[in-house]
């Protein structure tokens, strides 16, 4: 049975607790926080044995094997630092660090200490990008991506987030290098960085604050991005984060010799695209009735997911859960490998060195 800890009680520790408790190898033996208030309102909701608000005196008292780190970005570092010292497995939120520099000391000293870390990149474990993963590794594509097209979308009118990020002139967010995007756009990047085949992408940004931040006076944020990712070689990626587009798209498209994948993080679809392959006016009369098809198998896979109960809104994070659990319990790889958490890492280095001044 894993020991498991939370450090940082805030308003993402609620799902990480939920998710703690649906695994029956894991027991969750503490919170800590460094508003003792929040801790104790976490552990009394949930139960929880022991609260804190001292990570060291958490360590000593409760000897936990595994420590959720679900704190400002900032911090994730120091913490991270800390606990892999005190010999504890980490799960750390997004983004991984502030910088590249401490994601990769981070990665190298796991290593070193023979312990296990990963990222809060658990959108990559939703049931369609687990899909997209095997079609790829089957050679659906007919080879490695050319290009890959990437989209994250974002509403300010977010209540619990987006809400209280502009009405609070303090808020951490702000102090972050890429603002807003810093603590969000890793979920996309690291999308990316998992079919990129170099560790050390080219990229060119464009950054800029939406007309609705504009209007407001808070150019102070950076909520809109444009990027072009490239290898060096023959693969590229285009990246959109944006604030303003209705749809709220969250879909990467993954272009290939022979086929492409789409999948929707949204709508949880996952969408294969092939040359049609007909002659004349026959292609514009079948291809859409396989494109019909192919949503309609969507439809039916993710009703069969649900009536499994394997369907739920936060099933990409106790999937990421798990496998970090079983990677530690039989000494297994992490289920996101280091390399694409450092490349993650060094692309939004690139990206936020070209914030323009404000």
């Amino acid at each position: 049975m894993l020991k498991i800890a939370l450090v940082g009680c805030g308003l993402v520790a609620d799902q990480h607790v939920a998710q703690i408790r649906r695994h029956p190898g894991a027991r969750l033996v503490a919170v800590c926080d460094r508003e003792p208030l929040m801790a104790r309102q976490l552990a009394d909701r949930f139960h929880v044995p022991h609260y804190f608000s001292d990570v060291t005196e958490m360590l000593k008292a409760t000897g936990a094997q595994v420590v959720h780190v679900t704190t400002p970005a900032q911090s994730h570092y120091p913490l991270g630092k800390q606990l892999l010292n005190a010999g504890c497995h980490v799960y750390l939120e997004k983004p991984f660090t502030v910088t590249a520099g401490e994601t990769e000391e981070l990665l190298e000293l796991a290593t070193r200490r023979g312990l296990k870390i990963t990222a809060g990149h658990n959108l990559q474990f939703n049931p369609e990008a687990i899909r997209l993963r095997n079609l790829v590794r089957g050679g659906f594509l007919g080879g490695p991506p050319i290009h890959i097209d990437c989209i994250q979308c974002f509403t300010h009118a977010e209540p619990t987030y987006g809400k209280a990020l502009l009405g609070d002139k303090t808020h951490w967010v702000r102090t972050l290098p890429g603002s807003l995007l810093q603590n969000l756009i890793s979920h996309g990047i690291a999308k990316v960085a998992e079919y990129l085949p170099t560790d050390r992408p080219k990229v060119v940004a464009h950054l800029f604050s939406s007309p609705y931040l504009q209007g407001i006076g808070q150019t102070d944020i950076v909520d809109e991005l444009r990027a072009v990712i490239h290898d060096g070689k023959n693969t590229t990626a285009s990246f959109t984060f944006s604030t303003q587009l209705g749809l709220a798209a969250n879909q990467i498209t993954l272009h290939g010799a022979k086929a492409s994948l789409m999948a929707d993080s949204t709508n949880r679809l996952l969408v294969p695209l092939r040359p049609a392959g007909y002659k004349s006016y026959l292609r514009y009369f079948l291809a859409p009735r396989m494109l019909a098809k192919a949503y309609r198998q969507n439809s039916w896979h993710n009703i069969k997911l649900f009536l499994r109960k394997e369907f739920h809104m936060d099933c990409s994070m106790r999937a990421l859960t798990g496998e970090f659990y079983r990677a530690i319990a039989e000494d297994g790889p992490p289920p996101i490998p280091y390399r694409e958490i450092l490349v993650t890492a060094r692309i939004m280095d690139d990206i936020f060195a070209q914030v323009p001044p404000v």
